[in-house]
């Protein structure tokens, strides 16, 4: 009868000893796993973070582009408008010299404002 007492209390200690090195294992897998997820929410987190700050940048620049783009569509309206109230082809055969320079100064402007407009840096925003 000692014999299946001792037996089933060694058997418990034996089953308590791999319970406890079983759990201890699983305990060091959770920290070590605990461990990597904080370190990959912080990388995400910045991640995030550096997100953000480019929209906001990329935003800005959209801003002062829209700004620079309505600029040029009211300096535009307002050529087409000087063009629809004078007509330039019987001014300038009444009086070529008068016009042409104008005309030829004008559309100078024109073709180095549209050359230096073209010359955008297209480098990626950092």
């Amino acid at each position: 009868m000692y014999q299946i007492l001792i037996g089933v209390i060694l058997a418990g200690c034996v089953g308590g000893y791999f319970y406890y090195k079983d759990t201890q294992n699983e305990l060091t897998e959770l920290r070590e796993l605990r461990v990597a997820y904080e370190q990959k929410f912080a990388v995400q987190e910045e991640t995030i973070n550096t997100m953000q700050e480019r929209h906001a940048t990329q935003t800005n620049a959209l801003v002062a582009l829209q700004a620079s783009n309505q600029e040029i569509i009211a300096e535009r309206d307002r050529y087409l408008d000087i063009f629809r109230r004078h007509d330039l082809a019987r001014l300038a055969s009444a009086r070529p010299g008068l016009i042409e320079p104008r005309v030829n100064n004008a559309t100078k402007e024109v073709f180095d404002s549209l050359e230096a407009d073209s010359n955008f840096d297209f480098s990626p925003i950092p």
